[in-house]
């Protein structure tokens, strides 16, 4: 099962963006994303709620479906 943590770092890696980036595309504010980042174990740690997870995976796919269809315009 991927963390949080790990499933955060892959989505900006994914976007092509920092960190700060994706918090922004989220619309969540940084010190609560930077929470999200720290490890369960942390007292700074806090749960990213699930429409958080489902928001990142609609921008990734949305993010595919755009460069899909900007391929095929191209061919």
């Amino acid at each position: 099962m991927t963390t949080q943590q790990e499933f955060l770092r892959e989505a900006a890696t994914t976007l092509g963006l920092t960190q700060k980036g994706l918090a922004e595309r989220m619309g969540a504010p940084w010190p609560t994303f930077e929470k999200w980042l720290h490890p369960k174990e942390s007292p700074n740690s806090r749960e990213m709620p699930q429409i958080a997870w489902t928001l990142v995976r609609e921008i990734i796919a949305h993010e595919k479906l755009k460069a899909r269809r900007a391929a095929e315009a191209r061919s």
